[in-house]
């Protein structure tokens, strides 16, 4: 029994070592020393070193000693030598690297995942300040063109014992999953570990209890509710990275066919390495392809293998159409792969040519992409339905993840959805098309010249029924830049000026980076940060009038009324809104009440707004552009200022005249409404409504005059479903606004607060989603708590620290 530990233990060294020199070969010179210098900064903390933070901060690895390569590293980075001892008190069991790296997945633009396995005796202090340096070292790397990703794990975090600082760390956010999947990260871990310093990792079958290794706990058994999670957390990276996140749900969801005898990867690599394979067949990365390859061989499903396929090359890097391609030690496997494939000599040089895909490429492949990860997702999601939520995913954190997939995958017409650029260095065209379809009644974008012989072959890359949502979509996803010039089929030079110019102005309007989503901002309704107005894209009568522009600014005259014939120059709205969900929506008014409209439309969510929102606007109009600009952002401003102003006990009113009526604006703490100010008994009904804009009153049971608390009306966000509870004597008292803010009041009885919120989110999760539009619009949950006599509307489930956290 001992002779065959000990045979184990020196069968995975060996493979350790394999895995480290797999991945040095595939490194440049200065990353190959990066890679050195990661133990040593940990157990070397002094002075002059990066990473340092003060002489309070733990350090120390468990019995390493640097080698020669790493003192040469340090030399190479301009780092003093440290001088050689033991730390007799290590404060870091380990240093490993997991996901890609040394495997078939790992190519120049790959980052290293670093799990820092901490001694489960340290203080919550000391885990922040160990975690502050990782930070500052992560920063460090990334001045050197290498992202390194570092991570504080607890050595009980995956058995159920958690520190304060284990807790702290695990938060959900752009690179750790939180409490989305928790053994299967782990498992994740086993397959592709590489031990960097410190004590061997326990990976292999029934090695938990060998004394001397790091046993972070068992994967014999996943329970299946945890694949609901891993799959959303996948989805999510995949906003990134969807290639890399379809082989991870791929996976997944072979891993939940043969549930509960699911053979792990960690558990097929380990069965190579006994028999004493350590060739290229032996890498975790290649076998999680070859368990996708033969799951859907087996389902019969040649589609989405040859995705699967594409997405698994892609992610390797090696370009074999490339005559000059280095050789490394993937190259023959891969060639032999591909072969086996039939690809054709045009596909290869495509996928080869990736980084330099034009927009058009890269929207069928992300349409591709979606379609596969949402059906994997639903199959994930009929397995786990069976089965309760995870009582480890906190009902917060997947509120959150579906809160954002919902911004990417959501089914709303009106909502902008970027266009992920993959590799893709730029997308920009040097001409782009409009051409309305009458057939579709749509116009369409291309990205050619106006000449009908450039359009064989081509495939409109956007249709809309707005032009200025076409020429908006180009312009956020980098489509259109300074030297793109805009067309209208069969149309005069004159408007395809105006497209091109409107499309330089709104160069300036989109933020590439873009405010950063913070956990409290998807915790709370939205809030618009900017409002952009295209006006008179689609209809524009200017051109025909016959007036003087300098007259109309003489006169200070109306351009909602103007001249003799009292005409409204204003004849459509485009509104682009940002809100603090990082999604960008689109809105059409058009006709004579167009203003109104959208000053209605927007006013609601801009008292809501915590910040000063951002304002732009852009006319399309051939003539009176300045007069249109000016009127129309100082109306907004206006409007914002008074719905500002008002009190719940307040209205304000503001006359405005268009066409040939006169309007009274009526602003009160609701929003705002409009109304003809010659029908004399509407104008004083209107004065004299204290509550012009109120949710539908809900049923109160035995209580009919008590009213709904105003937090909830001031919460009130249309396309989010949000419950508001608040416990008394006889239960939980429930306020619901669905997606249309149609307000739903009841009593549930026997139930807690947590219960209740755990019971609805499970049904919407697994029971409610039978139409993409809702699949991922999982309800937003507020605890009505009076703090300080008012009635205050607290997110649930969520701790200072995380407030500000980014997303």
């Amino acid at each position: 029994m001992q002779n065959e530990r000990n045979h184990f233990i020196e069968t995975a060294e060996r493979l350790n070592r394999v895995r480290l020199a797999r991945a040095r070969a595939l490194l440049s010179p200065l990353k190959r020393d990066l890679l050195s210098l990661i133990p040593l900064l940990f157990h070397y903390h002094r002075a002059g070193y990066p990473g340092y933070n003060g002489p309070m901060t733990p350090s120390g690895v468990f019995e390493y000693q640097p080698s020669e390569l790493e003192l040469l590293a340090c030399e190479t980075l301009g780092l003093v030598k440290p001088m050689v001892h033991l730390v007799r008190q290590a404060a870091i069991e380990g240093v490993y690297s997991m996901g890609s790296m040394s495997s078939f997945g790992q190519n120049p633009k790959s980052d290293i995942d670093v799990w820092l396995v901490h001694d489960r005796l340290l203080s919550p202090e000391e885990c922040r300040l160990l975690q502050e340096k990782s930070a500052l070292l992560t920063s460090w790397f990334a001045q050197h063109a290498l992202e390194v990703n570092i991570y504080l794990v607890h050595p009980e975090q995956f058995i159920g014992i958690k520190s304060v600082a284990g807790e702290a760390v695990s938060a959900i956010g752009n690179e750790h999953s939180g409490s989305a999947q928790h053994w299967l990260l782990l498992e994740e871990f086993y397959r592709s570990q590489i031990c960097l310093a410190g004590k061997q990792v326990a990976w292999w079958p029934k090695s938990q209890n060998i004394e001397g290794l790091l046993s972070l706990g068992s994967v014999d058994q996943i329970p299946a509710c945890e694949y609901f999670g891993a799959s959303l957390w996948q989805l999510y990276k995949g906003l990134d990275k969807p290639h890399k996140a379809l082989l991870k749900v791929l996976l997944l969801e072979s891993y939940a066919s043969n549930y509960p005898n699911t053979e792990f990867i960690s558990e097929k690599v380990w069965q190579h390495t006994i028999e004493g394979d350590f060739s290229s067949a032996n890498d975790s990365y290649y076998l999680l392809y070859e368990s996708i390859d033969k799951y859907l061989v087996a389902q019969q499903e040649p589609r989405r293998l040859e995705i699967a396929r594409r997405c698994f090359y892609l992610k390797c890097g090696v370009r074999l159409s490339e005559p000059e391609q280095a050789q490394d030690w993937r190259y023959r496997k891969l060639s032999r792969l591909v072969e086996s494939w039939n690809w054709s000599k045009s596909l290869l040089e495509t996928l080869d040519n990736c980084e330099h895909w034009h927009c058009g490429q890269l929207q069928w492949f992300n349409e591709q992409l979606n379609e596969l990860m949402l059906g994997s997702y639903q199959t994930l999601l009929q397995f786990a339905s069976t089965h309760k939520l995870s009582e480890s995913l906190k009902l917060s954190e997947l509120g959150l993840l579906t809160r954002k997939l919902h911004t990417y995958f959501s089914s709303d017409s009106n909502q902008i959805i970027g266009l992920n650029r993959l590799w893709s260095e730029s997308i920009a065209e040097r001409h782009l098309t409009l051409v309305y379809s009458h057939n579709l009644e749509e116009y369409c974008l291309y990205c050619c010249p106006p000449q009908r012989k450039s359009f064989i072959g081509q495939r409109a890359v956007y249709q809309s029924r707005s032009q200025a949502k076409l020429l908006v979509w180009a312009v956020l996803n980098g489509v259109s830049e300074g030297m793109t010039q805009w067309y209208e089929l069969d149309k005069g030079r004159k408007k395809s000026t105006r497209l091109t110019d409107a499309a330089l102005r709104l160069s300036t309007s989109f933020d590439p980076i873009g405010k950063k989503v913070s956990n409290m901002d998807l915790y709370q309704p939205w809030q618009y940060r900017k409002l952009l107005f295209l006006l008179n894209f689609d209809k524009d009568s200017t051109s025909e009038w016959q007036g003087q522009e300098i007259m109309v600014d003489y006169l200070n005259a109306n351009i909602f009324s103007l001249g003799r014939a009292e005409q409204n120059m204003l004849e459509s709205i485009d509104l682009f809104s940002l809100n603090s969900w990082g999604e960008w929506h689109c809105q059409h008014f058009e006709g004579d009440l167009a203003i109104l409209e959208v000053l209605a439309f927007i006013t609601p969510g801009i008292r809501r707004s915590s910040e000063q929102v951002e304002i732009e606007v852009v006319s399309g109009s051939a003539r009176l552009k300045v007069q249109f600009e000016q009127t129309v952002i100082n109306l907004v401003r206006r409007a914002a200022r008074l719905s500002s102003n008002v009190s719940s006990s307040s209205t304000l009113v503001y006359p405005l005249k268009v066409a040939k009526v006169q309007y009274g604006l009526f602003f009160n703490s609701k929003g705002m409404v409009y109304q003809d100010l010659k029908d004399a008994k509407a104008f004083y009904q209107q004065l004299t409504t204290r509550m012009l804009i109120e949710l539908p009153r809900p049923n109160l049971g035995n209580e009919p005059l008590t009213m709904a608390p105003d937090v909830i009306q001031d919460f009130a966000a249309r396309g989010a479903i949000q419950y508001f509870l608040r416990p008394s004597e006889e239960g939980v008292d429930v306020f619901v606004l669905n997606e249309h803010n149609e307000l739903n009041h009841y009593i549930q009885h026997g139930v807690s607060v947590d219960e209740l919120v755990s019971k609805v989110s499970h049904n919407h999760a697994f029971e409610e989603p039978e139409t993409a539009t809702h699949r991922f619009n999982l309800p937003q949950f507020f605890r009505l708590i009076r703090i300080d006599g008012r009635l205050r509307a607290i997110p649930f489930g969520i701790s200072i620290d995380e407030v500000e956290m980014d997303f």
